[in-house]
């Protein structure tokens, strides 16, 4: 079972709020040096860890029972033989750039807008064991963004969430497009062999990624980002170089994912995949 150590006093938080914004019904004040088993642990904001502690503790009104809790990164220490394991996900990259260009209701689709529809061919070719890949081959399409961006425009502009689910839907996954995902979910997610899709906040439209792993020991996510590499949590790239595997720490992620004009968490939730439950939440 995993153990937190605490390395100076802190409070253990049923919210992610300062301490002094809390009801004492809302924290728990725990001293250094004290121990608890940890049964689920998981990154989340501003430096946090969501824990859920193997036993509950009495809140600082001396009646409340916490046991889901958030503790502040620096402040303790995680350890034990069931620590979170590296997560990497085999997803075949695929970049945006060099895409076909269609044109529906007037609009072009240039291939620096297609971020969303390179994005999902990737989710849905991964999870349908390279099924575009080989469809593309049949129809003597270049690749397999051609093939799943006409399903795309059936629906709406390769911009449009609820296009992107209706075309997935067509292929035999279910989905929908969620603003309130928490780390907890992605890594839910993640362990279940599903990537997520991601919606990063990018200079006033926003970018559209996939998150194919996770590196506790390095505190990094795994993004393919179709796009090419991206310099932290700024709006500048190399584009069309990388883009595979880049490592997004977790203060980028928290200034792109977490932190979105009071949302957080833009991602794809996968809930089937042909006809299979993945067991993943609805209504996220």
């Amino acid at each position: 079972m995993l153990k937190i150590t605490v390395k100076t006093d802190t409070f253990f938080k049923k919210r992610l709020l300062g301490s002094s914004d809390l009801a004492d019904s809302e924290k728990v004040l725990v001293s250094k040096g004290s121990s608890f088993a940890v049964t689920e642990s998981a990154p989340d904001r501003n430096q946090h860890l969501l824990l859920k502690l193997a036993s509950p503790l009495t809140a600082k009104d001396g009646t409340s029972k916490l046991q889901s809790v958030y503790a502040y990164d620096p402040h303790v220490k995680l350890e034990g033989d069931e620590l979170p394991q590296l997560v990497k996900l085999n997803v075949p990259y695929a970049s945006q750039l060099g895409n076909e260009q269609i044109v529906r209701d007037g609009q072009i689709w240039y291939d620096w807008r297609q971020c969303n529809t390179t994005s999902n061919t990737m989710l849905a070719n991964y999870l349908l064991k390279g099924e575009l890949t080989t469809k593309a081959k049949e129809q003597r399409l270049a690749e397999p963004e051609s093939v799943y961006m006409r399903l795309v425009a059936k629906y709406g502009d390769t911009t449009d969430h609820d296009a992107q689910t209706k075309a997935l839907k067509d292929l035999g996954i279910e989905s929908y497009f969620s603003y309130t995902l928490s780390s907890k979910d992605v890594l839910l997610s993640l362990k279940a062999e599903i990537p997520v899709i991601a919606g990063f906040a990018y200079k006033s439209s926003g970018h559209i990624c996939i998150i194919v792993g996770h590196d506790p020991v390095n505190k990094v996510w795994l993004v393919h980002d179709p796009y090419g590499t991206r310099h932290g949590a700024s709006n500048n790239y190399d584009i069309g170089i990388g883009g595979a595997y880049d490592t997004y720490t977790y203060d980028t992620m928290q200034s792109i994912f977490w932190d979105q004009g009071g949302e957080a968490g833009w991602g794809r939730v996968v809930t089937s995949i042909k006809g299979k439950p993945t067991g993943l939440l609805t209504g996220l």
